[in-house]
């Protein structure tokens, strides 16, 4: 379990990756502006088990992605091929958390949350470490 809390707290640069990049996608897809904004950090949010389990499903794959694009951008040179890997890893990311069932403002706003509330970190570590 500890290791899961050590990859939760690296989840950081992973979401706000997410987050950026769906901001692209998002723009690039037409969604409206007008749409409602999500919840402020550190509010009493409630997630029910299903959307934690599929919140553990995406950031089990988006670890996989960023872990693959950190190797991969150790044995590249060129600053244009290494910024290409990292838009297509960004859409990988994205297209991860919806195949999970997720919108990546749903994703983002739980892995938010999660850093700030031990008791919703337990509950998303104990889900990933059933699934390992």
């Amino acid at each position: 379990m500890k290791k899961f809390f050590l990859l939760l707290t690296g989840s950081t640069l992973a979401c706000l990756l997410v987050l950026a990049l769906s901001v692209g996608v998002h723009a690039q897809t037409g969604q409206a502006e007008g749409q409602p904004m999500m919840q402020q950090p550190g509010t009493a949010a409630q997630f029910s088990d299903a959307e934690l389990q599929k919140v553990a499903t995406a950031y089990l794959e988006i670890h996989e992605i960023r872990m693959e694009l950190q190797e991969s951008l150790a044995e590249v040179a060129d600053p244009e091929s290494a910024q290409r890997m990292q838009e297509e890893a960004g859409a990988a990311m994205v297209q991860a958390v919806q195949e999970s069932g997720l919108d990546v403002d749903t994703y983002n706003q739980v892995m938010q949350e999660v850093q700030m509330n031990s008791g919703l970190q337990e509950k998303l570590a104990s889900k990933l470490d059933q699934m390992q």
